[in-house]
């Protein structure tokens, strides 16, 4: 919710979750909420915020402003990179669905939705800084442990 601070609630209690850089971070949120992510926390709020946390499901996302976090921490590297090194893959319910959304934002969709071998369907779009982000659906495989 721009604008709106909100506390965790809690049942989001979590271990830890991936933080992306950015040079617009609301661009970058809005290409999120375009999935389904909602807006947990947002710093400051009543100015141009420098951290936003998105929650899917029990998945957090953090979004920073690399100019901010550059700042603060005097790292060198923060920002913009040639290379991918990772992925962030979100599970949907449906893929074809969720990427044809994103299309219609303007994400730039880089493989198109196919079916894999091992019953899962997935696509790759990248987000506004160019991160790959692995749109997929899980099929009903028991590989016989629990994520819990």
């Amino acid at each position: 919710m721009p604008g709106e601070n909100t506390a965790a609630a809690g049942d989001d209690i979590r271990a830890g979750q991936p933080t992306l850089f950015t040079g617009d971070i609301e661009a970058m949120a809005a290409f999120y909420r375009t999935i389904g992510f909602v807006e947990t926390y947002r710093f400051p709020t009543k100015e141009e915020p420098v951290f936003i946390t998105l929650k899917w499901s029990a998945f957090h996302l953090t979004l920073a402003d690399e100019a901010a976090v550059r700042a603060s921490t005097g790292l060198d590297g923060i920002g913009a990179s040639t290379g991918r090194r990772f992925d962030i893959t979100v599970i949907v319910e449906d893929v074809d669905k969720t990427v044809g959304a994103l299309r219609e934002a303007g994400a730039p969709v880089v493989l198109d939705p196919r079916d894999q071998p091992w019953g899962d369907r997935h696509a790759y779009v990248t987000d506004p800084e160019g991160n790959y982000v692995q749109i997929t659906t899980h099929s009903n495989h028991d590989f016989g442990w629990s994520g819990a």
